[in-house]
């Protein structure tokens, strides 16, 4: 499980990506309209654009993924710790966050040093262990 830092850069990547598609699809089908209704329409034989309901069809489902993300990026936002939260409040639970680290680090210490304890000892049997089994010999 990502942060919800990362989570949100995730989500705002994928909609930057969600909006070039839409954009990059609607330039590349489009069908062309002339500026001006007395101009002939212009014409490409290598251009074959989508029916106007197949378009429209498209155009409705990319706007669903944007309003979808965007929707995603909102909640996120939304659940970010500090959202509705006063500065001092937010003070107060970093410090005590920094009391519980330096517990928590301190706990390490002492499991680091049993463990370091522990394995001197385990040498000295294993030594012990050695020594007794070459003098038997």
């Amino acid at each position: 499980m990502t942060d919800r830092l990362t989570q949100l850069q995730l989500c705002l990547d994928q909609l930057i990506d969600i909006l070039f598609s839409a954009l990059s699809y609607i330039d590349q089908n489009h069908d062309s309209v002339p500026l001006n209704p007395a101009d002939p329409k212009a014409t490409d034989a290598n251009h074959n654009p989508p029916t106007e309901h197949e378009f429209r069809s498209s155009q409705q489902e990319l706007s669903t993924d944007i309003i979808l993300k965007t929707r995603q990026i909102l909640t996120i936002i939304d659940t970010l710790p500090g959202v509705g939260v006063n500065k001092k409040q937010q003070m107060e639970t970093i410090q005590n966050l920094r009391i519980e680290l330096n517990k928590t680090e301190e706990e390490k210490r002492q499991a680091i040093m049993e463990k370091e304890n522990l394995l001197d000892f385990v040498n000295s049997l294993i030594i012990q262990v050695g020594e007794s089994i070459a003098t038997t010999r």
